[in-house]
């Protein structure tokens, strides 16, 4: 009876122990959930990079926007070219 009870102490003092290991980890994965989730990420790296604007030299260079007229040619969904009759476009089946 004196070896049951000492393998049976070695199982309970095991067993405790490995129950305080799995809490603690539990408590761990919580603990970094939680922090992950309120932390800001876009805060850390916004100061890291530097905005760089580019302007244009001179605004005149720059190409002319399209006629209205060519702009309804074409499908604003698929890009592709469009009678002007037509109400749906060939290509993609969207109404134009």
């Amino acid at each position: 009876m004196l070896f049951f009870d000492a393998i049976w102490d070695l199982f309970t003092t095991m067993f405790v122990f490995i129950l305080i290991i799995v809490i603690v980890v539990f408590v761990l994965i919580i603990f970094l959930v939680f922090k992950f989730m309120n932390s800001n990420v876009n805060s850390k790296r916004s100061s890291w990079v530097k905005v760089k604007t580019v302007t244009p030299k001179n605004s005149a260079e720059s190409s002319p926007l399209p006629d209205k007229e060519d702009l309804s040619q074409y499908c604003s969904y698929c890009g592709e070219k469009v009678s002007p009759q037509g109400k749906i476009c060939q290509s993609c089946g969207a109404e134009i």
